[in-house]
């Protein structure tokens, strides 16, 4: 770098707060006069070797002279280097001059941003808790489950309208209204079905949360449906496996496989004419006395 009186400083001006602070600098400038001549020597020296031909006789000569170039560039970047870093210097030394005024009022401004914060945040969380408290109320109030209120996070925002957050609520709390309506009417429906089909509520009034009353009493009128035919096919079966029975020991005995079905019982039915001595296991008492109460006979416990 080359001093030179005739350059002229630069004015600038930096406010800190009410003072002001005044830089001046010189822009960079490096007098390279005999750029030109130069430029000619490196463009007569590329003449010269782009058309050079290398050949057996000459090789080791153009092995030299490649390392001469090679040098002359070395020499040119390494020159460029110290001149740049010089002219650098200075620019450098004031930007960290400036990086360190910047760091100490960055100390002084995150110092007071991380106290405001843990005032914003405890801000926020008063808000959310409230919001939360008056939704509490408002379904409580309602008689429905603060549960399934779906919370739009915009209404804990500062920002936010209380005015909007109380349409909003009010919206869903209206639906849920009506959805616990409309539920309590559907249990009654379930409950009226459950009775008629002789089938336990309880079951069937918890699908209701997982499925429309069209299809709950669907699935009821075909589950009742399953039960007969199985009840049917069950009883037809115990009655076919009824007429192979004989009694032996005491115990109902499949006279076809020998197999023990269960104990055998005996009873005795007196009328005006006879004694009948009737025989059969539980399953077959139990039959015969369901009948004789569908038929209307009267039945009494005697010593």
């Amino acid at each position: 770098m080359v001093d030179n009186p005739e350059l002229k400083k630069e004015q600038e001006i930096i406010a800190l707060g009410s003072k002001q602070y005044g830089i001046a600098y010189t822009p960079a400038k490096i007098d390279f006069p005999e750029y030109e001549q130069m430029k000619s020597s490196v463009d007569a020296i590329n003449t010269e070797f782009t058309k050079y031909d290398v050949d057996t006789n000459n090789f080791k000569s153009a092995k030299a002279a490649r390392a001469r170039l090679n040098k002359l560039k070395k020499d040119l970047n390494d020159k460029k280097i110290a001149i740049v870093k010089e002219a650098d210097k200075p620019v450098l030394d004031f930007k960290k001059q400036i990086k360190d005024l910047i760091d100490e009022i960055s100390q002084a401004s995150d110092h007071i941003g991380n106290q405001i914060k843990v005032f914003e945040d405890n801000a926020k969380k008063q808000r959310e808790a409230n919001i939360n408290a008056d939704i509490d109320k408002r379904c409580k109030e309602a008689g429905v489950d603060p549960e399934k209120i779906e919370i739009n996070q915009k209404w804990y925002n500062k920002s936010e309208s209380y005015a909007t957050f109380e349409k909003e609520i009010n919206q869903q709390i209206n639906l849920l209204i009506k959805e616990k309506e409309q539920m309590t009417e559907n249990i009654k429906v379930v409950t009226a079905k459950a009775n008629e089909l002789g089938l336990p509520y309880q079951h069937w009034v918890e699908q209701l949360n997982n499925a429309p009353l069209s299809d709950v009493l669907g699935e009821m009128d075909k589950y009742s449906q399953e039960v007969k035919e199985a009840a049917e096919r069950d009883k037809k079966a115990k009655l076919e496996a009824q007429k192979n029975i004989v009694e032996k020991n005491g115990k109902a005995i499949n006279k076809e496989t020998g197999e023990v079905q269960a104990d055998y019982h005996t009873a005795y039915l007196l009328t005006k004419k006879a004694r009948i001595k009737l025989g059969g296991t539980q399953y077959q008492f139990n039959q015969l006395l369901q009948y004789l109460k569908d038929m209307g006979f009267k039945i009494e416990k005697v010593k």
